[in-house]
C-alpha cells in the first residue's frame, strides 16, 4: 500500500492507512479474510469511505475481545503516523497541524475503541 501524501491527507485517510497496515501485519490471507468478512457487514475499505465507527463495531462482533489487541495496534500506529506527519508538514491549513483537533480526534478514537467493548456500538449504528 502506497501512503498518501501527508499534505493532502485527512484524519479518516490516516485511520484507513493505519488500519490496513495493522491488517497487513496479520498476513495476506488473514487480512483478505477479515476484509472480505467485514465487507459483507458493510465495512468499506477505501480511504475516502472508511468509517472507523462501523469498522470498530464489526471487528468487535467478529473477533470479540480479540479485537482489543488490533484496536491497540491501530491506535499506536495512528499516534506514530501523526508524529511523523507533523514533522514533515509545514502547512497550517492541514487538519493535523491543529493540536486541539488532533487531540479531540485521538480522544474520540480511544473512546470508540474502548466503548465498543462497553456498549458504545449501539450509538454508532
Amino acid at each position: 500500500m502506497e501512503p498518501t501524501d501527508p499534505k493532502n491527507m485527512t484524519f479518516n485517510q490516516l485511520l484507513y492507512e493505519a488500519t490496513m497496515e495493522v491488517f497487513e501485519g496479520l498476513g495476506e490471507e488473514t487480512m483478505q479474510a477479515l476484509v472480505w468478512q467485514m465487507g459483507t457487514k458493510g465495512v468499506r475499505f477505501a480511504p475516502d469511505s472508511f468509517d472507523i465507527k462501523v469498522f470498530a463495531v464489526e471487528l468487535r462482533e467478529l473477533l470479540g475481545d480479540g479485537a482489543d489487541s488490533l484496536f491497540e495496534e491501530i491506535y499506536q500506529n495512528v499516534i506514530c503516523r501523526l508524529e511523523l506527519f507533523l514533522t514533515s508538514i509545514d502547512d497550517s491549513s492541514n487538519e493535523f497541524v491543529n493540536k486541539g483537533r488532533r487531540l479531540a480526534a485521538l480522544q474520540e478514537l480511544q473512546t470508540l475503541f474502548g466503548g465498543v467493548r462497553d456498549g458504545y456500538e449501539d450509538e454508532t449504528r
